[in-house]
């Protein structure tokens, strides 16, 4: 009898083994045996800032970045501000569910703004004010300040529930009656900042994300960080400054390709900076952008066998006793080798010289591209860089050879650019 029970247990566990096994299997694949692709998830709700319901704390947003999906929004805070009477007009009839945001402007065009629910059957309202200064929200308690575009239109299922203000608006302010979800934008200057308040009347209601835009004649720049080793994508630290008055205007942490606005009239500077890689500075103007709507940043590993970045051709002066120097013109590309050198102290390079060749005097050849190479160093020296981190060589006779080979191919003769290869980072 007992063997029977022993038996009859073991058989039960090993079915539940299979069927358990078996449901496994159809989780993640098909009937014929094919893997299913998990399902996408659900994007992450982001937390509003603490007392954000109420003015005195509003959240700041900015300008092109998007915020959201929030977490729902639950009540109107510590104080109920906004309360409809005689004077002020065009206010929610009273806050249910509100978050507060300011935003401060970079430069000067037309202000948009995009509220885009969570929950399609939410009705979201907003008020837009311009911020004066410390006493803003004591008056918005006392009524004395009226918004500059009201929108609380019924919600519209069919549109997503969204709204906002828009290019295409044309009211500046939407009753609760209207259908038209999105008011005019705003004329808005460099530094102004402006208040938004959002409010959802669906108690129980979910979050939103909200995007504050400015509409102006730009020129879009992508920042496209490459690993120029590896040959591909990468991230990195991005931060753009204003050229002149040195303002951020920009700035992303381990982020990838981005999309800015350049301006007209205006030139930026941007730098990207990654562990373990030389920095990258690059300025770009209105002009520059039009041009080139991509600037594809090469950001080069410190490590042996990398080549130092140039950001030109080094040019040479022969005179009549063979002695060879940089010509003038182009000091500020061996000044930003300079700089790199200063920065990284710990690195030693070969300094490479290479020249044209037509193959007629290959070892003559190769001698003048040690003068080059000793050119560089000497200049490098007198900048202060030690000599001990430094070493020269010319063109070896095989690479002169390649450089031949390549010539006949596409039947040009190749000028080459001198080349300072790291040889030890210490």
């Amino acid at each position: 009898m007992k063997k029977v029970i022993i038996s009859f247990i073991i058989l039960m566990i090993a079915l539940v083994s299979v069927a358990d096994a078996q449901q496994n299997k159809t989780s993640t694949t098909n009937k014929k045996g094919k893997k299913i692709a998990p399902k996408p998830q659900q994007p992450t709700e982001v937390a509003l800032p603490s007392r954000s319901s109420d003015c005195f704390f509003a959240a700041p947003l900015t300008i092109d970045v998007a915020f959201g999906p929030t977490e729902p929004l639950r009540g109107y805070g510590f104080v109920s501000e906004i309360k409809p009477d005689g004077k002020v007009k065009n206010v929610f009839s009273q806050e249910h569910n509100t978050v507060w945001y300011i935003v401060k402007i970079p430069y000067a065009g037309k202000l948009c703004i995009d509220i885009t629910p969570k929950s399609t059957s939410d009705d979201y309202d907003l008020l837009v004010y311009k911020y004066t200064d410390k006493y803003f929200c004591n008056r918005i308690i006392g009524n004395k300040v009226s918004p500059l575009r009201s929108v609380m239109s019924a919600s519209d299922v069919s549109k997503g529930g969204k709204t906002g203000l828009s290019i295409g608006g044309t009211l500046t302010s939407i009753p609760k009656s209207s259908v038209v979800d999105y008011g005019k934008y705003i004329d808005v200057k460099e530094d102004e900042k402006y208040v938004i308040v959002v409010d959802n009347l669906t108690d129980g209601g979910l979050g939103h994300t909200i995007l504050a835009s400015i509409n102006t004649n730009f020129a879009p720049l992508t920042v496209l960080p490459i690993d120029s080793m590896n040959r591909e994508r990468t991230t990195a630290n991005i931060i753009v400054t204003e050229a002149g008055t040195e303002r951020v205007v920009f700035e992303r942490e381990d982020a990838g390709a981005q999309k800015l606005k350049i301006l007209p009239n205006k030139s930026y500077a941007i730098s990207l900076k990654k562990d373990g890689y030389f920095n990258y500075f690059r300025e770009v103007s209105h002009a520059q952008a039009i041009k080139d709507s991509i600037l594809t940043a090469r950001l080069i590993e410190i490590k042996v066998g990398a080549n130092l970045p140039m950001k030109g051709d080094i040019y040479f002066d022969i005179d009549e006793q063979n002695n060879v120097t940089v010509m003038p013109d182009s000091y500020y590309v061996l000044e930003e080798i300079v700089k790199v050198l200063q920065e990284y102290p710990r690195i030693s390079v070969d300094i490479i010289g290479r020249i044209a060749t037509e193959g007629l005097n290959l070892r003559k050849d190769s001698e003048h591209s040690l003068l080059r190479a000793e050119a560089i160093k000497n200049y490098l020296i007198g900048r202060g860089i030690p000599e001990a981190n430094l070493r020269a060589r010319g063109s070896f006779i095989k690479e002169l050879e390649k450089q031949i080979i390549a010539q006949k191919k596409t039947q040009s003769l190749i000028n080459p650019r001198c080349e300072i290869k790291i040889t030890k980072t210490k």
